[in-house]
């Protein structure tokens, strides 16, 4: 490796980052993919522009984040970007985690709605919701100059509600894990490397029929996201399952986040297509025996 090579590498581990809050699922007030749209052509440009590396949870790069990853990012990346269109309220729910943290986060809108009065009187930059280049070109460095003003703010600027409140931010206690924690924490990174080097094989491709029965059982061989596309009612027919764990029945799905209940226990996943495709559906009712 060349010391050119060593400099680059040293530079992208030291990259800041920024985690990218905003509404990831289409809208019914908005054409079909407007705020990936956004993110690619507004947002993403506007971090790399001010040396910030964007993190958004449904990125292909971030397939494998499970929610606790995710809401660990918010809590720790160096910044954060907040899109408050259309008052989302995951988004919502995600602005509160990073503020009660007192972290640094500017806010952005396109200005079709308020800003809820709560928040109204904190700074934040309007862009527009045409998205045309010539609107672009004047937005994305608006948003470059908020995220190095932030940056630059000292920590007794008030851009949250702790500043505002003269609050505590929160703090999270390290804690020191014993052996049996130590050696499931080994196994479970040892089963995401594994996950990831199985994802990441790049071996002949191949078109599998789908198969949705295997001998005289029902097995787990279709996927919730081929479930998705043909029928979404069919959806609450199903029993899902992730990596042979069970999930259980689909209750809800919620903008960018699916839950599901198994016998009154909820799990939340994250609603992309990286996981609409892991997680694999069997009946609800072996209907196949039915008279």
């Amino acid at each position: 490796m060349t010391d050119s090579d060593k400099i680059t590498e040293q530079q992208e581990i030291k990259k800041k980052t920024c985690f990218v809050i905003m509404p990831i699922a289409d809208h019914p007030d908005y054409e079909k993919g407007h705020f990936k749209r956004v993110y690619e052509y507004l947002i993403k440009p506007a971090c790399e522009t001010a040396g910030y590396q964007p993190i958004r949870a449904d990125d292909s790069k971030a397939s494998h984040m499970i929610m606790f990853d995710i809401l660990k990012k918010i809590v720790e990346c160096d910044m954060a970007i907040c899109d408050l269109t259309t008052k989302n309220a995951n988004v919502f729910y995600e602005l509160g985690l990073r503020q009660a943290f007192n972290k640094k986060t500017i806010l952005i809108t396109d200005g079709k709605e308020k800003a809820p009065f709560d928040i109204a009187g904190f700074r934040y930059v309007e862009y527009s919701s045409t998205l045309r280049i010539d609107q672009v070109k004047v937005d994305i460095p608006k948003i470059t100059e908020m995220l190095k003003t932030t940056e630059s703010d000292s920590e007794n600027s008030i851009n949250s509600i702790v500043k505002l409140l003269e609050m505590q931010p929160v703090k999270i206690e390290p804690k020191d894990l014993n052996s049996e924690e130590s050696m499931l924490f080994k196994m479970v990174m040892s089963v995401n490397e594994k996950i990831d080097a199985l994802s990441n094989n790049k071996g002949t491709n191949f078109i599998k029929p789908i198969n949705l029965y295997s001998s005289n059982e029902l097995q787990p061989n279709i996927s919730f996201e081929e479930i998705y596309n043909s029928d979404p009612d069919d959806l609450y027919k199903y029993i899902f399952y992730i990596y042979n764990d069970k999930l259980g029945n689909l209750k809800k799905i919620d903008d960018n986040i699916i839950i599901f209940s198994n016998n009154g226990n909820e799990t939340h996943m994250i609603n992309n297509i990286q996981f609409r495709k892991k997680i694999k559906a069997k009946p609800a009712i072996d209907f196949l025996n039915l008279k």
